[in-house]
C-alpha cells in the first residue's frame, strides 16, 4: 500500500511488529490512550491524534503528531500475509516456594530494572511486560536480593513463565 504524507509518497508494507518503509524495516508497536495513539518506531514514541471522523473512507485525512499537523492518504491495502507458524516451546513454570515472581499474563518484556545481585524492597520496580496493548508493571511482592534474571528486553512471555527469581532477606 502507499502511504502520502504531505504530498509525499511512501510504499509501505506491515508485517506485524515490522513495518517495511521504502524497503527499509522499522520495529513498531502502537499505544492508545483514548483519542491518542503512540506510535513507537523503533522505540522513538510519536503522539498521534487523528482529527477526522471517518479516515478511512478513502480521502486524505489531517493528524496531529508531536504537535504537527500532516495531511494523510492511504491509498489501497495492506496485503495480508499469514504469519509463521512456530511450535510451541516449553516455558520454565513457577517452582515451588516464594522466590519465584511470575508472569501474570502473556506478553512482551518491555524493559529489565533489576539484575542479579541487586537488593530489592517490597513494591520496587523489577520489569515491564506489555500485553494487548497495556503496559503492565511487575513489582517485587517482598524485600529480597534478586536471585536471577530468567528474561530479558524483548523476549515474548507466556503467563506464569518465571521471571524473576528473588530470595528473601
Amino acid at each position: 500500500m502507499k502511504l502520502v504524507v504531505d504530498g509525499q509518497e511512501f510504499d509501505v508494507d506491515p508485517q506485524g511488529e515490522v513495518v517495511r518503509v521504502g524497503g527499509r524495516e522499522y520495529s513498531v508497536r502502537v499505544q492508545r490512550m483514548r483519542d491518542i495513539v503512540t506510535v513507537y518506531v523503533n522505540e522513538r514514541p510519536y503522539r498521534i491524534q487523528i482529527l477526522e471522523e471517518n479516515p478511512w473512507s478513502g480521502d486524505a485525512f489531517k493528524v496531529l503528531v508531536d504537535a504537527r499537523y500532516h495531511q494523510v492518504a492511504i491509498v489501497g491495502r495492506a496485503v495480508q500475509r499469514p504469519r509463521p507458524v512456530h511450535p510451541p516451546q516449553r516455558r520454565p513454570m513457577a517452582p515451588e516456594g516464594p522466590g519465584a515472581v511470575t508472569a501474570p499474563v502473556a506478553g512482551r518484556v518491555v524493559s529489565v530494572h533489576v539484575q542479579p545481585d541487586q537488593e530489592v524492597e517490597e513494591g520496587d520496580l523489577l520489569l515491564i511486560i506489555e500485553a494487548m496493548k497495556m503496559e503492565n508493571e511487575i513489582r517485587a511482592p517482598f524485600k529480597g536480593r534478586v536471585k536471577e534474571v530468567k528474561v530479558q528486553a524483548g523476549a515474548r512471555v507466556a503467563e506464569g513463565e518465571v521471571l524473576v527469581v528473588l530470595e528473601p532477606i
